[in-house]
């Protein structure tokens, strides 16, 4: 469906994803919702309001954490919509993002080397939340294991009690128990993940290529960090 708005494309889009979970609400029946917003990302244009805290920062990086700020009072507003309808409880709410800062990573970049596109931590290592009081996920914990995109799928099936299809083989695994505080359970302590950024015609061996483990990080295939007592990455060892 295409239709005409006005406003910052991130409001806009809350704001439909909003009315669609109202509706739902009001008809009683169950919803998924998807939002993946543009930003932050460049242009770099944020609401004014938002961009005005980073006013000291460059222009183009204040919008950059402005675009940030928007996104965090969006994700409110939509907390509250669920606690108006009465949805907080019992509704399974993941935010996460697709990569490391870009413009952000010469203010804040949590003790990470690296920002966007790199293969160090700071470029592919990112926030993931997840929140279900009713299903027992929630409280503040953090899992410490290693973790990614690949285990949303099979972890929503394990927490929604749903089978999982017939023959599929999953690149990942439910962190269902982890989430719930259980330490049985979850992906195994010596899986290995794996991370590049190509952009080119054909592929090169190990290019901005990161292999890692629990403890390890072997980064283009030459250099080799222990995360646990260097997050920085800043010995190869």
């Amino acid at each position: 469906m295409l239709f005409r708005s006005k406003g910052f494309c991130t409001d806009v889009f809350f704001d439909a994803a909003m009315a669609f979970i109202r509706a739902q609400a009001k008809a009683k029946k169950p919803f998924l919702v998807y939002l993946a917003t543009n930003a932050p990302h460049g242009p770099m244009h944020s609401p004014e309001g938002s961009a005005a805290p980073y006013a000291p920062l460059k222009t183009h990086v204040a919008h950059f954490f402005g675009m940030i700020a928007n996104i965090d009072a969006n994700l409110g507003r939509l907390i509250a919509l669920l606690d108006g309808e009465g949805l907080a409880e019992d509704t399974i709410l993941i935010f996460t993002t697709d990569n490391g800062t870009s413009s952000g990573h010469k203010v804040f970049t949590a003790g990470m080397r690296g920002s966007k596109g790199s293969e160090y931590e700071g470029g592919h290592r990112v926030p993931c939340f997840v929140r279900w009081p009713k299903g027992g996920v929630g409280g503040g914990r953090d899992v410490r294991q290693l973790t990614a995109h690949v285990d949303i799928y099979p972890t929503l099936l394990e927490l929604c009690g749903i089978p999982a299809p017939a023959g599929v083989a999953f690149d990942g695994a439910s962190i269902a128990p982890l989430l719930r505080g259980s330490s049985k359970g979850g992906p195994p302590e010596d899986r290995i993940l794996f991370t590049d950024s190509q952009r080119v015609h054909m592929p090169v061996k190990w290019k901005q290529s990161s292999v890692m483990s629990g403890q390890w990080r072997l980064v283009n295939g030459k250099e080799l960090y222990d995360v646990r007592s260097d997050p920085a990455q800043a010995t190869d060892v």
